[in-house]
């Protein structure tokens, strides 16, 4: 049976597969329906965490995430920080950073975060592998055993994290690895950054997520069944827009999971949650909405209907141009209303993000996505920009914004 499902996904990941197919999903038939008010949340980098705005320390994005009022927080849990691999693929949490995860769950509860997903943006590799960038992927027929092992070792690192922090309640395995170009998920080989031919194809990357969720998926029930698993943070950019089918067909076709002598075709033991990203960029409303319910919709397309989502990055860059800045806000409050009316599928919005840098760099766009100027800046003093205005007037129901100048109250009005 092994030698058969091995031929099998030589197979498909040499074919693209485009085709709609069915699977055994349990959600057939089930109408899309938000079971509770839509959530809102936010992505914020600590830097305690992650050295990059010196002024984002912990008490303050926890003191500002609780000023918000957000009951979700997307938590940075970045597996070559948490762990070091030891022989015989053993792993170790590192103390140091365990511990910090703890203190950020500690204080996001006190101050209102009731769900945390937590997600990584790192690789950890089988003991004595080494790769070329952070980001590459055994290759699954030329290095089968290593890819194997590796499936399982990422796997039970999550399974350690669901069980460490059972306040964690969704698991997103990692981010953006359909994105066109990505660095992610690449083959041996691949430099960082570097435009070159050590890319796997859409449909490789399909199946491998595929295996990927179903070991981290059997990993975090045993560890915490209250624990949710999402698929990845998918950027649905360019052609990725029809990932998620990519992804459905895989498990539709009975290759998976590899390395296992039997085939599980049932999406609900690979992920409870369909996790996606969406930007409006230089879309209308109605192409953003078109854009999100194609993407979504495969669950429809596949037989399992009413899969519940999460939008865990969204929001607006301005390149520190206040003209685009009222215009950001004009649109938050467009889009929450999209969210509510016409997107009864997602649970929760995670905002894209808290502050802008200052002090770090990475350029002008990923610079000030910011709801609020960054608190180093010695002129804007961490004040709210029109968007966090916005949000904050919708999601309280209020005209009251005074709490959003708490650190600034000498620029209210201005």
């Amino acid at each position: 049976m092994k030698k058969l499902i091995a031929v099998l996904l030589c197979v498909l990941l040499t074919l693209c597969v485009c085709g709609c197919g069915e699977n055994s999903g349990n959600n057939s038939g089930k109408i899309t329906e938000r079971k509770a008010p839509l959530q809102y949340g936010i992505n914020a980098h600590i830097y305690e965490q992650r050295p990059m705005d010196p002024s984002a320390t912990m008490d303050y994005v926890v003191d500002m995430v609780g000023t918000l009022g957000v009951t979700y927080y997307r938590l940075s849990t970045p597996h070559d920080s948490m762990f070091s691999v030891g022989e015989g693929d053993t792993l170790i949490f590192k103390d140091g950073f365990k511990e910090l995860v703890h203190q950020i769950i500690s204080k996001m509860s006190a101050v209102g975060v009731t769900h945390f997903v937590a997600v990584s943006d790192s690789m950890i590799y089988p003991y004595g592998y080494t790769v070329t960038s952070n980001g590459v992927v055994p290759d699954p027929l030329n290095e089968t055993e290593m890819y194997i092992r590796w499936l399982k070792l990422y796997a039970k690192a999550w399974g350690m994290i669901a069980k460490e922090f059972p306040e964690i309640t969704h698991i997103e395995p990692m981010n953006e690895p359909d994105l066109p170009g990505t660095n992610m998920f690449t083959k041996q080989g691949h430099l960082w950054g570097s435009d070159d031919n050590y890319k796997y194809t859409f449909t490789d990357r399909a199946h491998m997520i595929a295996d990927l969720q179903y070991y981290i998926y059997k990993d975090v029930k045993e560890a915490n069944p209250n624990a949710y698993v999402t698929t990845p943070g998918f950027s649905t950019y360019g052609e990725a827009i029809y990932f998620l089918d990519y992804l459905y067909e895989a498990i539709e076709s009975g290759a998976h999971p590899y390395g296992e002598d039997f085939a599980d075709t049932d999406p609900d033991h690979y992920f409870d949650y369909i996790n996606f990203h969406k930007y409006l960029s230089n879309s209308t409303l109605d192409e953003y909405f078109e854009h999100c319910n194609t993407f979504y919709t495969a669950c429809e397309r596949h037989n399992d209907a009413g899969k519940p989502a999460l939008l865990t990055e969204w929001g607006y860059t301005d390149h520190d141009n206040e003209g685009q800045e009222i215009i950001n806000g004009e649109n938050m409050t467009k889009q929450l209303d999209m969210f509510n009316e016409k997107m009864p599928y997602l649970e929760a919005v995670i905002v894209y993000m808290l502050s802008d840098y200052h002090g770090y760099s990475v350029d002008s766009s990923e610079d000030n996505f910011g709801l609020f100027a960054s608190h180093g800046d010695p002129e804007k003093k961490g004040a709210p920009k029109p968007a966090a205005i916005a949000f904050y007037k919708y999601i309280h129901n209020t005209e009251d914004v005074s709490p959003l100048y708490k650190y600034c109250p000498e620029l209210m009005g201005k």
